[in-house]
């Protein structure tokens, strides 16, 4: 005879929560000693008075946790309802609670949540405290915009090059201070000797090449083109900035943690700041730097049958924190004297750029952890800190020596 394994009880009174876009389906399960959990479901509405009164039914019952899949957004509000009300929310992967095909509905699964929350079948989604999921969409909208900033650079290069105006050749950065001066100019439609005269003399040796450039003029249509993409440019730019102000002010408190990670090689403030929302303040939420690392999609899966091992290919994770990671490894690579530049660099040559850029990822994320766990500086292995000390301030020092006339004391 077949015997069942009894499951420990976690939760006495659980519910499961199947939220759609309009209406959710929560079902109570509610434990009785030796005898099979009593079951209760209703339906209500995703407006502000269908949760209220959601939260209420659950009180009653005296609920203690609630279990809901966090696919999409429409979890957040029920999310935040039942935090606020002493209820226990936990959010899932909805690929750990897959029903089976041709046995779904929302009753259903609102009941299979239930026992799951009851029984503790799966791990909650990592929900970082609700300062930081405020900041974390800031920082998320933020880089919306940057990429919606690229797509005006883009625009206008294509505006001018398409006129026979190559300034983006002879100018390093068409978008620097004497970049903006020549578009603004060719938009207002002025002549190539009053473009020339308002710049600074940091272009002076590409003159005549700029000289020769600006010889093909814009037409009206490309001058009013040109125009309302500047706009955009500078509208964008201010958006950013404001953006910039409002995550830095959120991060106020944890300044520390932020200056500890724009020290390591590849990373500014802006991507220190990024990490820091995405992750969240303490990094004791993930077991150790492998699930983090995980989390983040960067770390090889497991895929092993029959005995033999085949290709773990990196599972999906937080996006947004897989692309920061990826563009600081980036930078990190063309930095000389640090430790991600030979790694990338050794991998490339036998895995290739892509998958060096991954396995380098994960190796920064890994540090990254560390750091944020133990609040220590970081220090690369590949540097000499002392040299760099030393080449930094030796010509301050000598100038205070030569000053105090001490540069022949004994």
């Amino acid at each position: 005879m077949i015997e069942q394994d009894s499951m420990n009880v976690i939760h006495e009174r659980a519910a499961g929560l199947d939220i759609r876009k309009m209406q959710i389906a929560a079902t109570a399960g509610l434990a009785r000693p030796g005898l099979e959990a009593a079951v209760e479901t209703r339906t209500f509405s995703a407006l502000p008075s269908g949760l209220a009164g959601m939260v209420a039914w659950l009180t009653d019952h005296r609920v203690s946790a609630a279990v809901m899949e966090a696919t999409g957004i429409c979890w957040e509000a029920p999310f935040d309802a039942l935090e606020s009300a002493g209820i226990e929310p936990i959010p899932v992967h909805a690929l750990h609670v897959k029903q089976l095909r041709g046995r779904k509905t929302d009753i259903a699964d609102s009941v299979w949540l239930s026992r799951i929350c009851q029984f503790g079948l799966c791990s909650p989604s990592l929900v970082p405290p609700a300062h930081f999921r405020q900041l974390r969409k800031a920082g998320r909208q933020r880089r919306e915009l940057v990429r919606e900033r690229a797509r005006v650079r883009n625009r206008v290069h294509k505006i001018v090059d398409a006129a026979g105006i190559r300034v983006g050749g002879a100018l390093s950065d068409l978008f620097g201070v004497n970049g903006l001066r020549i578009l603004e100019g060719l938009a207002a439609g002025a002549g190539r000797d009053a473009i020339l005269a308002g710049l600074s003399r940091h272009v002076r040796r590409r003159m005549g090449v700029l000289h020769d450039a600006l010889d093909a003029g814009l037409e009206a249509h490309s001058r009013f083109l040109l125009a309302d993409q500047l706009l955009s440019f500078r509208a964008t730019t201010r958006r950013l900035a404001e953006y910039d102000k409002v995550i830095a002010e959120g991060l106020k408190d944890w300044s520390h943690l932020v200056d500890i990670l724009a020290a390591v090689p590849g990373k500014d403030r802006a991507a220190a700041r990024a990490i820091l929302v995405e992750l969240g303040p303490k990094a004791d939420a993930f077991p150790s730097r492998r699930h983090c690392a995980a989390w983040a999609g960067l770390r090889p899966g497991n895929k092993e049958s029959a005995g033999k091992k085949r290709s773990g290919r990196t599972r999906r994770g937080n996006s947004t924190l897989r692309e920061v990671m990826i563009e600081c490894v980036h930078a990190a690579s063309r930095t000389r004297g640090c430790q991600y530049r030979g790694c990338h660099k050794l991998l490339a040559v036998r895995r290739g750029r892509k998958r060096a850029t991954v396995a380098t990822a994960h190796k920064m994320l890994k540090a990254v952890y560390s750091l944020l766990k133990n609040g220590r500086a970081y220090r690369d292995p590949e540097a000499n800190y002392e040299e760099l000390m030393v080449k930094r301030n030796a010509p301050r020092w000598i100038e205070m020596l030569k000053k105090y006339n001490l540069g022949n004391a004994t």
